[in-house]
C-alpha cells in the first residue's frame, strides 16, 4: 500500500511540475503549414512585465520560431501588429505573447525546488506566466493558444554563453531573469508544429533576416 502511495505521488509531482498549463490546438493548424509559415511576434500591451523584459522575450521568441521552428518571422520591432492590427510585409498571422512575472514571494524554497509549477516564488525567486496565441490574420482564426506556468530561483550561471548573449544586448540588469524566461518560453514554444519552407521560402527567410 505504501509504495503505491509513494507511486501516486511521484505520479502527480511530474504533472505538477509541468510549466505548459495548456495547449489549444485548431484541427486545420498543422495542415495549414503548407501555406501558413510568415508570422510577427508581438508582446500583449496588457502584459505586467517592465519593456525590457518585454522586449527580451520578444526577441527570444522570434530567435526560437525562426530557428527552431522553420518560420519565416518579419520583424515588427513596435508590437503594432497585436491581434493582427497591422501585419508586416508578407506576414500572414502573429503570435501574441501575455506576460506575468512576481518578484520575490514567500514561499519557502524546498517548495519551490519541490514543484516550481505550484508553488513560489521563493524571497530571491522569480514565477513567470504566459499566455501565447498564434492568429491567421486573413480569417482572424486562434490556430493555436498555449499557457505556462512556473517558478525559478535566479542567478544560477547554467547556459552562460547564452545568458551573456542576451546580456550584450538588453543589459546586466535583466540578467538573472535570462535564463528562467527562456526556459518557461522555450518548453512552451516547443509545443508549436513546424513548418517546411521550400527552396524560395528559404531564400525570402534569409532576406528578412539580413534585413534585406
Amino acid at each position: 500500500m505504501r509504495s503505491k502511495l509513494i507511486l501516486l505521488f511521484l505520479i502527480s509531482g511530474s504533472f505538477a511540475n509541468c510549466a505548459v498549463k495548456q495547449i489549444r490546438i485548431a484541427p486545420n493548424f498543422e495542415s495549414s503549414l503548407d501555406r501558413f509559415k510568415r508570422l510577427t511576434v508581438a508582446i500583449d500591451s496588457g502584459s505586467k512585465v517592465n519593456q525590457v523584459e518585454a522586449t527580451l522575450v520578444k526577441s527570444m521568441a522570434e530567435q526560437e520560431l525562426a530557428h527552431h521552428k522553420e518560420f519565416i518571422v518579419y520583424p515588427d520591432p513596435s508590437s503594432k501588429n497585436q491581434n493582427c492590427k497591422s501585419p508586416v510585409g508578407k506576414s500572414q498571422g502573429v503570435l501574441t505573447l501575455k506576460l506575468e512575472e512576481t518578484l520575490k514571494g514567500s514561499t519557502p524554497s524546498f517548495l519551490v525546488w519541490l514543484s516550481p509549477a505550484t508553488f513560489g516564488p521563493s524571497s530571491d525567486g522569480i514565477k513567470i506566466s504566459i499566455q501565447a496565441q498564434i492568429q491567421k490574420c486573413d480569417t482572424k482564426e486562434i490556430l493555436w493558444e498555449g499557457h505556462a506556468s512556473s517558478s525559478y530561483f535566479m542567478g544560477g550561471d547554467e547556459e552562460a554563453t547564452l545568458r551573456t548573449s542576451y546580456e550584450n544586448k538588453f543589459g546586466k540588469s535583466v540578467g538573472p531573469k535570462i535564463l528562467p524566461y527562456y526556459d518557461i518560453l522555450k518548453s512552451l514554444l516547443d509545443k508549436i508544429a513546424s513548418p517546411v519552407l521550400d527552396e524560395a521560402e528559404q531564400d525570402e527567410k534569409i532576406e528578412v533576416e539580413s534585413g534585406a
